[in-house]
C-alpha cells in the first residue's frame, strides 16, 4: 500500500491546530499524515498553531510545507498540565468567557490562520482540505476555506464533538449551537474520517448522512526497531526483609504518556490506598512518566508505592517503556467505547506484559491486546483493589518465567503502522479529486 504514485500533482491542506513540536497524539497523528501521504503523490501543506512564537513561520522541503501561525492566547507553561485533582476549577471568568466565544478560544488565532492559508492560495492551487476536530474553530477555518476555494472538504474527527473529547458546555443554547455547527460541517463535507467504527456510526446516524461516507482510521504506531531488552534500574521501596523475600525481586510498571481524567485515574489510586498496607504489594512500583502531580501523590499517602518523572521528551518516553518490567494501561469508558489509547500501539511493540484496568468490560484497548498479545496482557476492572491485586499476582508470576524481550509483529497489527493507515487514508482522497 505504500508504492509511490506517478499520478499528476495532488494538493492537500493540513488544518490543525496541534502538530510537533508540540506533543500529545493529535500532533503525531497529523504528522505522520503529512509524512506519508506525498508516498502516493499528495503535495502537503499544513497550517498548525505556534504556542510561543513571534510571527508567522514556515519550513518547506521538496512535498511539504508547514506554516506556524502564533495563537497569542495560548497559555504559558507546559501543554499538558500536571494531573492533581485538588486543583481549583476555572476561574468564574474563564467559564464566563467561554460562555461568550463561540465555538473556543481559538477564534482569535482562527482568523490569523484563514487569512494566512488564503493568501497562500494566491500562489499554489488546493485540492482537497483536511481539518483535524478538535478545535472546533478549526472546522470554520476549514468551512471558510472550503467556501473561498472550491477544494473538497474532509474532517477528521478524534473525539467525538460534544463529551469529555470535545465540548461539554453547560448551557442549551451552546449545545445546540456546537450541534449546528457540526451538522453543517458533515453535511458540507466530502469525507469524514472518524478513529473508531463506532465513532464512525454515531457520527454519520447523528448528521443524516451515510454511512458509506465516513471512513475508519485508527490511530497507529510508528515502527520502533532498536528496542533492546535491558533490567530496570530500580530502587527497592521501604518493605520488610521478610516481605521481600516473600514476594521476590522489586517490581516496577511503568504508565508512560499523559494522565487525563477520562481514563479514571482516581479510580486507580483509590484502589491503591486500599492496598497499601497489603504486604502483597511488597517490591511492587507504579512509576507514572509524564504529567502527575508528585504533590498530589504525597498528599494521598502514595509514596513510594507511585512516583512520578514528569514530562519527558518522546525518546525519554521510549527508553522508559523498554527499561519497565511491565507497563500500565488505564481505560475509562469514554476510550473504551470511542477509540483507543494512542500509548497502547508503542505498548504492544515494547514486548513488556502489560496491566490493562478498564472502567467497563471488553474495552477496545482490551480487546486489541487480547487479539495480538494475549499471553502478556493482564486485564482487570478500574477500581476494584482485589482484581488489581489478582492481575498483579499474575503478571509477578509472568514476569518470573518469562524473559522480557521484543517481539515480532504479525502482519495484521502492522494495519495500524502509521504509513499504513496514511495509505489508507490516500485512498479515501484520491475518490474526491
Amino acid at each position: 500500500m505504500s508504492a509511490v504514485t506517478t499520478d499528476a500533482t495532488k494538493n492537500l491542506l493540513i488544518l490543525t491546530y496541534w502538530y510537533p513540536p508540540g506533543i500529545g497524539a493529535a500532533a503525531e497523528r497529523m504528522r505522520s499524515f503529512a509524512a506519508y501521504l506525498p508516498e502516493h503523490g499528495w503535495n502537503i501543506r499544513v497550517l498548525c498553531a505556534d504556542r510561543g512564537g513571534s510571527g508567522e513561520t514556515q519550513e518547506s522541503n521538496d512535498t511539504t510545507t508547514v506554516t506556524r501561525v502564533v495563537d497569542h492566547m495560548a497559555k504559558e507553561g507546559p501543554i499538558f498540565a500536571d494531573y492533581d485533582p485538588r486543583l481549583p476549577a476555572a476561574p468564574a471568568w474563564k467559564a464566563m468567557l467561554r460562555r461568550f466565544v463561540f465555538p473556543d478560544r481559538f477564534v482569535r488565532w482562527k482568523k490569523a490562520a484563514a487569512t494566512a492559508v488564503l493568501e497562500s492560495n494566491r500562489r499554489e492551487s488546493i485540492d482537497v482540505i483536511l481539518a483535524s476536530f478538535p478545535p472546533a474553530s478549526v472546522v470554520q477555518l476549514a468551512l471558510e476555506v472550503h467556501a473561498h476555494t472550491g477544494a473538497r472538504l474532509v474532517l477528521d474527527f478524534r473525539d467525538r464533538w460534544l463529551g469529555p473529547g470535545g465540548y461539554e458546555p453547560q448551557s442549551e443554547r451552546i449545545r445546540d449551537k456546537h450541534r449546528a455547527l457540526e451538522r453543517e460541517a458533515v453535511r458540507k463535507a466530502a469525507a469524514v474520517i472518524a478513529v473508531s467504527q463506532n465513532m464512525a456510526d454515531a457520527i454519520a446516524e447523528e448528521n443524516g448522512i451515510s454511512h458509506d461516507r465516513v471512513h475508519v482510521i485508527p490511530n497507529g504506531y510508528e515502527p520502533i526497531a532498536d528496542w533492546e531488552a535491558a533490567p530496570a534500574d530500580v530502587e527497592l521501596g521501604k518493605i520488610s526483609e521478610e516481605a521481600a523475600n516473600r514476594y521476590g525481586k522489586p517490581l516496577t510498571i511503568s504508565h508512560v504518556g499523559t494522565v487525563i481524567p477520562r481514563n479514571r485515574p482516581d479510580l486507580f489510586f483509590g484502589s491503591l490506598d486500599e492496598l497499601k498496607r497489603d504486604e502483597r504489594i511488597a517490591g511492587l512500583r507504579f512509576r507514572f512518566v509524564g504529567n502527575l502531580s508528585r504533590d498530589y501523590i504525597a498528599s494521598i499517602g502514595l509514596t513510594p508505592l507511585v512516583e512520578s518523572t514528569g514530562l519527558v521528551d518522546r525518546e525519554s518516553a521510549r527508553r522508559e517503556m523498554r527499561d519497565a518490567d511491565a507497563l500500565l494501561l488505564l481505560v475509562g469508558d469514554y476510550v473504551a467505547q470511542w477509540g483507543h489509547n494512542a500509548k497502547l500501539f508503542e505498548y504492544v511493540q515494547s514486548g513488556r506484559p502489560i496491566l490493562c484496568l478498564e472502567e467497563s468490560a471488553r474495552s477496545n484497548d482490551a480487546q486489541l491486546l487480547m487479539q495480538f498479545v494475549g499471553d502478556r496482557s493482564f486485564v482487570a476492572p478500574l477500581g476494584d483493589a482485589r482484581a488489581l491485586m489478582e492481575a498483579v499476582e499474575r503478571l509477578r508470576a509472568y514476569c518470573a518465567t518469562r524473559p522480557t524481550a521484543a517481539m515480532e509483529l504479525s502482519p495484521e497489527f502492522r494495519k495500524y503502522s502509521r504509513r499504513e493507515l496514511a495509505a489508507s487514508l490516500s485512498e479515501v482522497l484520491d475518490t474526491l479529486r
